[in-house]
């Protein structure tokens, strides 16, 4: 059901309206970040056009519905790049099926996923498609990279733009996916998408990183100068520390902001809830002003860093900076 994508809920709409009022479009481009849904919102679509049982939506259960969850219906098509790419054969593939009549119904339906990764050959090609489509057919191309789609492309296509996930959503999916509720929150956070954020969790670095964080944070409060040894053994002497900052550093605002929202009692919108007696023990001794000027503080350096200042300097003046208050 349409209602099942809350996420997208125009989207969802806007689709759902086009097929109960019979106006469907011949071309669709749905254009998103990775993890917004595009990929299921489009299977959904492409079984509401065929369904047996629902106007506009789709049952689910009916053959027709059960056979494009398998990717088993005749008369619905994926395109898919090939070693990253979309090449002409895979457009003259689907043009030499749909000359054929439809065997059962009045629509012909392909998705193609990644559409920005067609070569130049398949573009042109699918260009003459789209320029000339045939009865009933109905396109659904799919992008995270709308800027690498030829405008006479665009021109053709009804464009339908998704919203980002939000990170409530990307760490519900990460969770489903296994990954641990505080690393996936986490990560949800700092990802733009839910793609993004599942290769944060993969990487070993990441839960370490974030482990880190907490320890300097405690340092800086019980142990003085020591903070700028854990900095210096525990960071900077990591392989490809540079390549690690700007992830170090979200990790260690985000830390501080669950500082602060403890402080104010707004517990409910803590990120690392997994680790609240650290939160706590951390929080009762900052003020709030000291919470707020050290955010500001990580933040400095983080953006002195994409000038190409001193990494070690700059870490130990924050750690420094954080410890006077």
């Amino acid at each position: 059901m349409w209602s099942e994508f809350p996420a997208q809920k125009q989207v969802a709409e806007l689709l759902y309206r086009s097929l109960k009022h019979n106006r469907l479009s011949h071309a669709y481009l749905f254009s998103g970040p990775k993890g917004a849904g595009k990929k299921k919102v489009a299977k959904h679509f492409a079984k509401a056009i065929f369904c047996l049982k629902q106007n506009g939506d789709s049952c689910g259960i009916c053959k027709n519905c059960r056979l494009i969850e398998e990717r088993n219906h005749f008369e619905v098509h994926w395109i898919e790049p090939e070693r990253n790419i979309i090449r002409i054969k895979q457009v003259e593939d689907l043009q030499k099926k749909f000359s054929y009549r439809a065997a059962e119904s009045s629509h012909k339906v392909y998705i193609m996923d990644e559409a920005d990764k067609m070569n130049q050959e398949a573009t042109n090609r699918m260009l003459k498609f789209l320029e000339e489509p045939p009865q009933g057919v109905v396109a659904i191309l799919l992008t995270s990279r709308i800027q690498d789609i030829l405008p006479t492309i665009l021109s053709r296509c009804q464009i339908i733009t998704f919203a980002a996930p939000s990170p409530e959503i990307i760490a519900k999916e990460l969770e489903q996916a296994g990954v641990k509720p505080g690393l996936a929150r986490a990560a949800a956070q700092i990802a733009n998408d839910v793609e993004e954020a599942r290769r944060l969790c993969e990487t070993e670095s990441f839960a370490q990183l974030r482990s880190l964080v907490i320890q300097l944070s405690e340092d800086i409060l019980e142990r003085g100068t020591y903070a700028l040894v854990t900095i210096h053994d525990k960071f900077l002497k990591q392989e490809k520390a540079t390549d690690k900052i700007d992830l170090f550093l979200d990790l260690f605002l985000l830390w501080f902001r669950d500082l602060l929202f403890f402080s104010l009692g707004k517990e409910s919108q803590i990120t690392n809830k997994d680790q609240m007696e650290p939160i706590q023990k951390q929080a009762l001794r900052m003020s709030q002003r000291r919470l707020v000027d050290g955010m500001g503080t990580i933040l400095v350096t983080k953006n002195r860093l994409t000038h190409y200042a001193n990494l070690q300097l700059s870490l130990e003046d924050m750690v420094l900076r954080l410890q006077e208050g």
